[in-house]
């Protein structure tokens, strides 16, 4: 019944052999999430049983992306892919970029927040842009594990719409959003900016408070916390979940998988994932897919040279 829902198309191929899902980080996380999860969609409807999700870490995801991309015209690998696979590519960490793989579907997206602690003076998002008009060096801010990501983006953006050089500000990364929560409890850092779904379990505690939220409309699992616009700051800004394959795939099997990734994202458990890790509804296919990282690619290319990481 699912083969022939995905169209007419798509019923000129289906897999021959098992499916390899390859996920770049170790089970437990977010991207191996998004594989199991659609693997037991999949399973459950009897649309796809003989798929198999293979944890291949190191290097940023490349040694997962280099996998799946060596087996050219192949359509039974697949990889979770996450927006550090374009920052990768531009700042020369990873040899692969988006046009080395079929872009079957972006699927979710991670907004971010910025928080400070319940305490702290920085009350509102007014009071940061005054302090760093004031001086971008007297608000130190954690990024999480490394610079250049989405949460230094959205920092830099929010600082540039008070005319604020990004590259003046002060921040600090750590092991990770753990770590960096950590060190902003502890007073060691003034603020963080990183996912949403870091800082729900905090912000309901009482430890700290979100100045606001960097996507186009307000969090299904934060609907009390403003979004950056809605304070006039015009700054939208995510971290995009896709399925990619490699390249050479056919017309019918690239279908075949829009067409699978279409009831997947609509289905309730995926539904409920979203909600759990608090990821926005989000689902692309084709050609607007492709589009839309091809201009997240050049937004990114362009924050990173403002940011002097990239010439």
């Amino acid at each position: 019944m699912w083969l022939a829902a995905a169209g007419a198309q798509a019923q000129v191929w289906k897999p021959l052999k098992p499916v390899e899902f390859v996920v770049g980080s170790g089970a437990g996380g977010g991207n191996d999430k998004t594989a199991r999860t659609m693997q037991r969609i999949w399973q459950g409807a009897g649309a796809l049983q003989n798929i198999t999700v293979v944890n291949k870490v190191g290097g940023g995801g490349a040694v997962a992306y280099s996998y799946v991309a060596q087996h050219a015209g192949d359509a039974h690998y697949l990889a979770v892919v996450r927006k550090a696979f374009l920052t990768n590519h531009i700042l020369g960490r990873s040899p692969f970029n988006y046009t080395d793989m079929t872009v079957l579907g972006i699927v979710g997206d991670e907004v971010m927040a910025l928080a400070v602690r319940a305490d702290s003076p920085i009350r509102t998002l007014k009071d940061l842009l005054e302090r760093l008009k004031a001086d971008p060096q007297s608000v130190s801010v954690s990024l999480g594990s490394a610079r250049g990501s989405t949460p230094h983006f959205t920092y830099a953006l929010v600082a540039k719409t008070a005319g604020v050089d990004p590259r003046k500000l002060k921040v600090v990364t750590f092991g990770g959003a753990a770590e960096s929560v950590t060190n902003l409890l502890g007073g060691h850092i003034d603020m963080t900016a990183g996912s949403v779904d870091n800082m729900i379990p905090h912000l309901r505690s009482g430890a700290v408070r979100i100045l606001g939220i960097s996507g186009a409309q307000r969090s299904a699992s934060l609907p009390e916390v403003p979004t950056l616009k809605e304070q006039g700051i015009d700054v939208v800004q995510g971290g995009w979940l896709a399925v990619m394959a490699p390249n050479g795939l056919s017309d019918a099997q690239t279908a075949y998988w829009e067409g699978m990734l279409e009831r997947a994202v609509a289905h309730a458990d995926w539904k409920r994932l979203l909600e759990a890790d608090a990821l926005e509804p989000m689902f692309l296919k084709g050609q607007a897919a492709r589009d839309y990282l091809k201009k997240d690619y050049e937004l990114s290319r362009t924050l990173l040279g403002e940011l002097g990481m990239v010439k």
